[in-house]
């Protein structure tokens, strides 16, 4: 492994759905230092970030000039969707595609929108214990970064149920194992997600020592899905400051 220990660099906040959350965030980033934004580009969902709001979005992202990227959440849509998502609302400042599925054609997928899109990164969402294998053979052969150069600095690795967003824990300890256990990362990122709060996070990133990213959603909320609660907003950005 080949991690420094619990140093964090990526602090994902997902599920963003209102305008003024995500002006909050950018006018106290100095403090928050969230490094992404996470929003739901699967439509029907609680989360579903409104696509009519895109160019209000990029307004806010040029208006602080801040060098924050944006991940544009994906789950069982073709490049197709993808594609006409973005090219539907030119404004959206999506940096990042974020995979949230298994569909064995991920990486296929993945070429296909590098192609159109040469500068955008990804995350690809993975679960314990079955897609060890698959992360092994990404990290340690050259079967995926045979296919597309510098991966380690385009794909990022995230541990998460297999929906997401339904607050469900990871197994901390069998991930620790698992990536003790890899010779070397090879600087792939490794984010977590799952279940994390103010209250845990602190525990998440003493028992995985390869992590390098923390992802939180729901966690962040109160009441009303889909709405940040801005203690909350505080007390995770302290716990895990970078």
């Amino acid at each position: 492994m080949n991690k420094d220990n619990n140093k964090i660099s990526i602090k994902k906040c997902c599920g963003l759905k209102q305008i003024d959350d995500i002006e909050y965030i950018l006018n106290h980033n100095h403090i928050l230092k969230y490094t992404h934004l996470g929003i739901i580009l699967v439509p029907n969902k609680d989360r579903s970030f409104p696509l009519s709001n895109s160019n209000q979005f990029r307004e806010l992202i040029n208006k602080h000039e801040q060098d924050i990227n944006v991940v544009g959440v994906v789950q069982k849509q073709t490049f197709e969707d993808i594609d006409n998502i973005l090219q539907s609302h030119p404004a959206l400042p999506v940096t990042h595609i974020q995979v949230h599925d298994s569909n064995p054609e991920w990486f296929n997928m993945i070429l296909k929108i590098h192609q159109k899109y040469p500068d955008m990164q990804f995350i690809k969402r993975f679960v314990y214990p079955k897609d060890c294998e698959t992360i092994k053979s990404i990290i340690q052969t050259d079967t995926y970064t045979g296919q597309l150069s510098d991966l380690n600095k385009k794909l990022s690795i995230l541990f998460d149920s297999e929906s997401g967003g339904n607050g469900e824990v990871q197994d901390w300890s069998g991930i620790n194992q698992f990536l003790e256990s890899c010779d070397n990362l090879n600087n792939f990122n490794i984010i977590i997600a799952g279940g994390l709060n103010p209250s845990n996070v602190f525990q998440c990133i003493s028992t995985i020592k390869g992590i390098n990213g923390v992802d939180v959603s729901g966690g962040l909320e109160g009441d009303v899905v889909g709405k940040k609660d801005i203690t909350k907003l505080h007390e995770f950005a302290k716990s895990t400051e970078l």
